[in-house]
């Protein structure tokens, strides 16, 4: 079994995350066993909630594939923006 780990940009907000939501699929797609999908966070200073819809839509799909989902380096500008729409806890940040 695979792990795979997704390094957040520094700003993901609308400008950027078509090119992120092409780069995670292609990783998630390039790998048959994935038993475990890591996202690191600490890059990130910016998200808008486009951002946060592409890690909504990230974290439903890996939930419906039964993969493990791990956050690392979560910082408080997620933690704010997330809660502000109420996604914390379907992103699994709490």
């Amino acid at each position: 079994m695979d792990a795979i780990t997704f390094c957040l940009p520094q700003s993901l907000d609308i400008s950027v995350v078509n090119e992120t939501q092409q780069m995670m699929l292609a990783q998630l797609q390039s790998q048959q066993d994935i038993d475990q999908v890591n996202i690191d966070a600490g890059e990130l200073s910016r998200i808008d909630t486009a951002g946060l819809q592409l890690l909504t839509a990230l974290v439903i799909d890996i939930n419906r594939k039964s993969i493990d989902l791990s956050w690392k380096n979560v910082n408080d500008e997620l933690l704010l923006s997330a809660s502000r729409l109420g996604l914390n806890h379907l992103l699994k940040l709490n």
